[in-house]
């Protein structure tokens, strides 16, 4: 594809689409990966304190390589420090981030609000979208679950992306919830420890 000044065109619409197949491959067998440490007890996670705000700096960087929507931030303390792994929570929030471009217009702004409640750091991930039906609900987080498989075959899901941001937010001692309405959208809720760290408070 970088040598493609001699390819015809039906040669690089194939190159693309089997670089894009091979990018969902390796998403997918990563995933799974994560999920048999995690079953087997391996999964290594590198907590340590920071700004909640860095990590949100950066997610906005690297969403912005692959999306000119409109992400918003509400930030209801200057600054929160979490007890986290830095690469993991950007994992789960670059997942989230995703399900919300994905299932909501291009009109609508995704919004961010952060906030901390007694010890606890609460993110959430707020969608204008067409919202999860009920019965749905309860499912969300399981393995393989997908609410309609024809809309999981156009937007290129395999129903794992939120099973691993529940295992991920799980093992660094927080939790994950989801409130959701048809026809108004869906509120992705993480919570994780604050750090007891005074250096960067």
């Amino acid at each position: 594809m970088r040598r493609s000044t001699n390819l015809t065109e039906p040669q690089q619409e194939a190159l693309e689409i089997a670089a894009l197949e091979t990018d969902r491959t390796i998403r997918l067998l990563q995933d799974l990966l994560d999920l048999a440490r995690a079953d087997a007890g391996y999964m290594h996670f590198n907590l340590e304190s920071f700004a909640l705000t860095e990590v949100i700096e950066e997610l906005l960087g690297m969403a912005s390589k692959f999306s000119d929507r409109d992400i918003q931030i509400e930030a209801a303390q200057e600054k929160i420090v979490v007890e986290a792994d830095r690469n993991r929570l950007k994992q789960v929030l670059l997942n989230l981030l995703d399900n919300a471009l994905k299932y909501s217009e291009p009109d609508q702004p995704i919004v961010l609000k952060l906030n901390q409640v007694g010890g606890q750091a609460v993110i959430q991930v707020c969608d204008r979208g067409h919202g999860i039906p009920l019965q749905h609900q309860s499912r969300i987080f399981d393995r393989f679950y997908r609410i309609d498989e024809a809309r999981a075959r156009t937007t290129g899901g395999c129903g794992l992306g939120l099973s691993i941001v529940k295992t991920l937010v799980e093992g660094m001692g927080g939790s994950v919830t989801l409130r959701s309405k048809l026809n108004e959208g869906s509120i992705f809720v993480v919570t994780l420890p604050l750090s007891n760290s005074l250096d960067l408070i």
